[in-house]
């Protein structure tokens, strides 16, 4: 009789913990709100028919009658294996529950993270001297003069000067400047030692033929690292307005998303040029995605100048504010929505989802994380440094940058394919994606729209019609707002192919199924 009790009382507790578990993954499942209602009510369903189930094969006794003396310990004897695998099967479907909460839990932490109203930006400030300089150390140029501009990000410089005294324990000298070109110039020219410059605008000297090699012919001595929690994204010198005009739902009414490529490694977002300039133009009533590529040369009004003429590249180290605006500036629209990813995010996104295949117009080789990469004419399937690389390559191309873009809008349909064809790759690899997201994507979509927009996609499994379009140019050179006094070069915009662009935008928000030809 209490060999009975035991086993009675190990299996209340197991189902007992049993249904905590399963209530706590129908409550995060719930609470992530990405099922639609049917498939939420089956998982409730099966969650209690294994209840019932393991129940049945724990508690049912062997026989009708209550069994006394040694019949009841034969009883339990044969009884004994019934409820053995009850036992497991209780301990198996509570680890697959607990699971589940913990999936739900990362995914609904994920989503917060990349769509919280503070987002966690990165800013580098580095000491630069020139590649021949002695000085291997910070210590090694404590004599020297500092030069340095508060023409651009004026707070993290000033904020990077007075770390760099505190980890010598001495003051510096410094020189102050108007522009960060006339501070560059004195480095070059040996009138000071030293530079202090953010890396974000290091890399635009880069567009500067004075300065094309300044990653070679300099050398990053020491860099400071500042952290800041934002609430709008955007350099301390551009006080951006809201450029972004949400909808009242992303399931039913026609969006605008800007998509941008951060010219970034880190595993953090950092401000940067934008590589990659796409609106999504998103109906979900009649499935189809307008994709409209703007090249990064292309000569545009930039908010944080005023309205002064820029490269598109460049507004994006004043904040993706300012290439929101400029982009909406350019084509008349208002842009609902932003979202950012940087090369690292990229690549581990790709490979989480199994890669993609994209068609190449031609053959070219190019390269990816030192490694060369043959690309075909025809279809390609691609991982995640073989994608970035296909997207970021210009050189090896006929059409420069404007086939770039044609490049990376095949990505994006590529990826926009894979994903809503196969929601097992998303489940399988739910894990790996949101590393490639967490830290290294931000969009002002709200959980919300992210969690209507899945349960949309389960709901109905509709293929989407994704076409594309990129508006074309004239190469050329012309002074720009972020290099004043500089000739650099710029695609002057063909207004028609802009026009054009914007008469396919308004047809998509319109509800008209257009038919582009992406040549």
């Amino acid at each position: 009789m209490k060999a009975l009790k035991t086993v009675k009382r190990i299996s209340t507790v197991l189902l007992l913990v049993q249904l905590v578990c399963e209530a706590l993954a129908g409550f995060f499942i719930w609470r992530l709100d990405m099922l639609p209602e049917r498939y939420f009510i089956l998982v409730v369903i099966v969650l209690l028919l294994f209840l019932l189930l393991t129940g049945l094969l724990a508690l049912k006794p062997a026989e009708s009658r209550p069994a006394q003396g040694r019949h009841a310990a034969e009883t339990v004897k044969l009884a004994l294996p019934r409820r053995i695998l009850a036992w497991l099967l209780s301990l198996l479907i509570s680890a697959g529950s607990v699971y589940l909460s913990l999936a739900a839990a990362q995914v609904s932490g994920t989503i917060s993270a990349v769509t919280g109203s503070t987002t966690i930006y990165t800013y580098t400030i580095g000491v630069y001297v020139m590649d021949d300089d002695p000085a291997e150390t910070l210590s090694d140029a404590s004599d020297y003069t500092f030069a340095y501009s508060t023409s651009y990000e004026e707070e993290n410089t000033l904020q990077a000067l007075e770390s760099i005294q505190s980890e010598l324990g001495q003051e510096i000298a410094t020189a102050e400047y108007d522009s960060v070109v006339g501070a560059v110039e004195t480095l070059y020219s040996g009138e000071n030692g030293a530079l202090v410059l953010s890396q974000a605008y290091a890399d635009i000297l880069e567009d500067d033929e004075t300065y094309e090699n300044f990653d070679i012919e300099t050398r990053l001595l020491y860099e400071v690292t500042i952290t800041q929690e934002v609430e709008d994204v955007g350099d301390e010198n551009y006080s951006a307005i809201e450029a972004t005009e949400s909808v009242e739902s992303v399931t039913e009414e026609p969006f605008i998303l800007y998509i941008s490529g951060s010219d970034t490694r880190n595993t953090t977002l950092t401000t940067s040029r934008s590589d990659v300039n796409i609106l999504a133009v998103v109906n979900p009533n009649t499935k189809q995605v307008l994709l409209v590529n703007t090249p990064r040369d292309y000569y545009v009004a930039n908010p944080a100048g005023n309205g002064a003429k820029d490269k598109l590249t460049h507004c994006g180290i004043y904040g993706i504010d300012c290439s929101v605006e400029a982009l909406a500036e350019l084509y008349g629209v208002t842009v609902n929505y932003y979202g950012q990813i940087n090369f690292t995010g990229f690549e581990t996104l790709i490979d989480a989802i199994g890669g993609i295949t994209v068609y190449s117009d031609t053959s070219f080789t190019t390269s990816g994380s030192g490694v060369s990469i043959d690309i075909v004419e025809g279809y390609n399937t691609l991982d995640g440094v073989g994608a970035l690389a296909f997207a970021r390559e210009r050189h090896a191309l006929a059409g420069g940058d404007n086939d770039r873009g044609k490049n990376q809008m095949k990505v994006i349909s590529a990826v926009i394919d894979k994903v809503t064809g196969s929601a097992s790759t998303v489940i399988a690899n739910y894990s790996t994606i949101l590393d490639s997201l967490e830290g290294m994507f931000i969009t002002d979509l709200t959980g919300d729209d992210l969690s209507s927009l899945v349960k949309m996609q389960l709901d109905d499994m509709a293929e989407w019609d994704v076409v594309s379009y990129a508006v074309t140019g004239t190469g050329g050179r012309a002074e720009t707002y972020s290099m004043p006094g500089r000739s650099l070069y710029v695609t002057y915009p063909d207004e028609d192919s802009v026009a054009y662009a914007s008469e396919l935008i308004d047809q998509v928000l319109s509800g008209e199924v257009v038919t582009v030809d992406e040549e």
